[in-house]
């Protein structure tokens, strides 16, 4: 390999580096009840390393026992906001701009625009383990 190949090889990914760091970061939502109460350890991992912004959205009406129960699974988070609909924490992932976002009830995941991804999590609520089927409604789900 040249000299001169070699230099353009540095080059080129020296140009990926500063253009991936000149990225915003992407913002996560995620659910408290159903999911960060089901496997708080892989939710403490996740917002740890996470990148940019966590926002947790979650269908209570007391903040400070959505926190309490936050600090207590060591999840770290840039805001907690309390909604008290489907839509509401759709129009709230809209208007953060979240990029990614951790829901375990596909009621919820529907209402959410295409430009942000979106995650099921898995619990008894919504998966028959005996069964291993997943459980929707003829409101989230169709047989194909």
């Amino acid at each position: 390999m040249s000299n001169e190949h070699l230099k353009d090889q540095i080059q080129h990914a020296s140009e990926v580096v500063r253009a991936a760091l000149h990225q915003p970061k992407p913002t996560l939502g995620i659910d408290l009840d159903g999911c960060v109460d089901e496997a708080p350890g892989f939710f403490h991992i996740l917002t740890t390393v996470w990148p940019g912004d966590v926002l947790v959205i979650t269908f209570r009406s007391n903040r400070e026992n959505a926190i309490a129960d936050l600090e207590k699974h060591r999840i770290r988070f840039t805001d907690v906001v309390l909604v008290n609909s489907f839509d509401q924490k759709a129009e709230v992932i809209a208007e953060r701009q979240i990029s990614f976002y951790i829901d375990d009830q596909p009621e919820m995941l529907k209402n959410i625009s295409a430009k942000t991804a979106v995650m099921l999590f898995r619990n008894e609520g919504n998966f028959d383990f005996e069964d291993k089927k997943w459980m929707f409604s003829d409101q989230t789900g169709k047989q194909v």
